[in-house]
C-alpha cells in the first residue's frame, strides 16, 4: 500500500475523541510510520496529557511540532520545526522541517526530511490548494528526503514515488 515511501500522520489541530486510541491504533497497525503532534492551541500540560495516555512502546514513534521541551521528559522521536518553533531543542533525536516552497527547500540540507507543501489540494483546509507542478518538482528532489505534505491520500502515493519522493504526510486523511 505504502508503496516504499516513509508515511507520517500529523494530529489534527482540533480535540478528537479519543485521540489516543487512534494514534496507537495508527501506529500499531502500520499506517504510519511516525506520528507528529501538532496542536498549535494546546498548552504544554494538554500535550503531555495525550502524550502519556499513549503506550510508552510507542513514543519513540511521536514527533513534536511545539512544545519541545517535553523531549526531556519523554523519548520521542524528535522534533519538527515550524514558523511558530524554528530552532530545534538540543536533546532533539531528529529534527524535520517544514517548507512552502522550491527556494526553501534548496536552502533546507541538515535535517532528517523535510515536509514540502502543499503537493495537492488540501483535505483539511478549505481554500488551500496545490502549489507545485509534480513534473517541475522532480528535479529538486534528487534523492533528497522530502515528503510531500497538502491533499495526499493512498490513491496518490503512485505519484508522488513516481515524482521522487521520500514519503507522505496525511492529516486530512486520517482525521477526516
Amino acid at each position: 500500500m505504502t508503496e516504499g515511501l516513509f508515511i507520517v500522520a500529523i494530529t489534527s489541530p482540533d480535540n478528537i475523541y479519543n485521540e489516543s486510541q487512534k494514534i496507537s491504533n495508527i501506529l500499531e497497525e502500520r499506517e504510519a510510520d511516525i506520528v507528529h503532534i501538532r496542536k498549535p492551541e494546546w498548552t504544554i500540560e494538554e500535550t503531555d496529557c495525550l502524550i502519556r495516555s499513549i503506550p510508552e512502546r510507542l513514543h519513540p514513534k511521536l514527533k513534536l511540532h511545539d512544545h519541545f521541551e517535553l523531549i526531556e521528559r519523554y523519548e520521542l522521536a524528535g522534533v519538527h520545526l515550524n514558523s511558530r518553533n524554528p530552532l530545534p531543542h538540543p536533546k532533539a533525536k531528529s529534527v524535520s522541517i517544514s517548507c512552502h516552497s522550491i527556494e526553501q527547500l534548496e536552502e533546507y540540507e541538515h535535517y532528517d526530511y523535510i515536509t514540502l507543501s502543499p503537493i495537492f489540494d488540501s483535505i483539511s483546509k478549505t481554500g488551500y490548494h496545490s502549489a507545485f507542478d509534480l513534473e517541475k518538482i522532480k528535479s529538486h528532489l534528487n534523492g533528497r528526503k522530502v515528503v510531500a505534505l497538502g491533499g495526499v491520500t493512498p490513491s496518490k502515493f503512485h505519484l508522488l514515488r513516481q515524482t521522487g519522493f521520500f514519503g507522505a504526510a496525511m492529516l486530512g486523511h486520517f482525521w477526516k
